[in-house]
């Protein structure tokens, strides 16, 4: 998936309100948000994770490096 389409896809499915994000911008967590990340990554890279796996992942940077950066262009 290009970069680009990763962001947009995130911004829409996790529903966030800085459109402006990075690899450095902060994912502020909520329950729904969770469970919304969870079917983001099971749709579009078929990583199926539990709500405890999310814990830590509290920016993009560490989000990228779950799914793993080689398949984000």
């Amino acid at each position: 998936m290009k970069i680009n389409d990763f962001f947009n896809k995130l911004v829409n499915d996790l529903e966030l309100e800085d459109v402006d994000i990075n690899e450095a911008s902060s994912l502020h967590l909520t329950s729904l948000k969770t469970l919304a990340l969870m079917s983001f990554l099971d749709e579009h890279f078929s990583i199926r994770v539990k709500a405890i796996d999310l814990k830590g992942i509290d920016s993009i940077n560490k989000l990228m490096d779950l799914i793993g950066k080689d398949k984000i262009e």
